[in-house]
């Protein structure tokens, strides 16, 4: 199996998707600053309260700390012998690398260096992440199964979200049922592999089936606890940091509007995008609050506010998460020939 870092990717800047994602990106930048008094967005910003935004961005950050624990639960049972500063490091930057790259490079960023860093196998630790994101599409789904208790979702919310998670979920079921019966799986693979040349491309499901014997945590009733606890500790951050923001700007919305703008956002991850989200993440923010009869001058404030306590971390994160490992971008070749690492 290849696992390629952005230093093998093609060059990023010729490919269709980031070109898409600009005009994207533009489009939503449009659609959310217009009819907008940019006086009144930044008198509203200007009087942001400093506590409250301490708050929210101390939440974003005990949200990554619950990632990294997550994360390293997930290589049970030798997490033990993981130190929290590779996984948050490697974290961070993967993060960055999901912020300023297209097609989404970040997790297999963080699969590499944790792999460098501490020996583990590159296909193992990419298959944590993968586990990492159905545990979240499990979440996305039970938070709009909840807020459809209290009221009505938008067709293309509903639908779009529904999709994005039930994919993902299917992903989750796979996996475990991968680590249930790896052997047999194996098998089968190799079997139609060697007399069929054009199932080549099964190889890397091959390697993924093999690593997955290795998710001791899907088999374990106790680490399985860890994990949706802290899963359940993530989306509360991630909620709590939209509420805060809200505090921050004084603003008196709808309780439901924070877990709804977080389903919002979520589901907005898989629209092609420029670096950092621009302006899709803003339109999303305009979109929903307008459901709740948010003026559009406050809504873009929010936005503009929530953007910027959500991606500072994650840059800043990012870049120290480089040096303090003196991970190496350029150098590094991130690919493994028919080796698991």
């Amino acid at each position: 199996m290849v696992i390629k870092s952005p230093s093998t990717q093609r060059n990023w800047l010729r490919a269709p998707r980031f070109w898409l994602g600009i005009a994207v990106s533009l489009l939503a930048l449009y659609l959310a600053a217009r009819d907008v008094q940019w006086s009144e967005v930044i008198a509203a910003l200007s009087q942001a309260d400093r506590f409250f935004l301490l708050l929210a961005l101390g939440s974003v950050l005990l949200n990554t700390w619950a990632k990294a624990v997550r994360w390293r639960q997930l290589f049970y049972p030798t997490h033990s012998r993981l130190s929290m500063l590779d996984c948050l490091s490697a974290l961070l930057v993967g993060q960055l690398a999901n912020s300023l790259l297209p097609a989404r490079l970040g997790e297999l960023t963080r699969a590499y260096f944790i792999a460098e860093s501490t020996g583990i196998g590159k296909v193992f630790a990419l298959a944590t992440t993968v586990v990492e994101k159905a545990l979240d599409s499990v979440m996305l789904l039970l938070l709009i199964a909840l807020l459809s208790l209290w009221m009505p979702m938008p067709s293309w919310l509903r639908r779009s979200s529904l999709i994005l998670s039930a994919i993902l979920a299917m992903s989750l079921l796979a996996i475990i049922i991968l680590a249930s019966q790896r052997k047999k799986v194996v098998r089968t693979l190799e079997y139609w592999i060697e007399r069929h040349s054009s199932l080549a491309f099964l190889r890397a499901l091959k390697r993924l089936a093999e690593a997955s014997g290795e998710l001791g945590a899907l088999r374990d009733v106790r680490a399985q606890v860890k994990l949706w606890g802290g899963s359940a500790v993530i989306w509360f951050l991630a909620a709590a940091t939209n509420a805060l923001v809200f505090g921050a700007l004084d603003l008196k919305v709808h309780r439901l509007a924070s877990p709804l703008l977080l389903v919002v956002l979520m589901t907005g991850v898989i629209l092609p995008t420029s670096p950092l989200r621009l302006g899709v993440f803003h339109y999303l923010c305009v979109l929903t609050l307008s459901l709740f009869g948010m003026e559009r001058n406050v809504a873009l404030s929010y936005a503009v506010l929530l953007h910027f306590v959500v991606h500072l971390p994650i840059v800043v994160g990012g870049v120290l998460g480089l040096w303090v490992q003196n991970y190496d971008v350029r150098k590094s070749k991130m690919v493994s020939r028919g080796r698991s690492g």
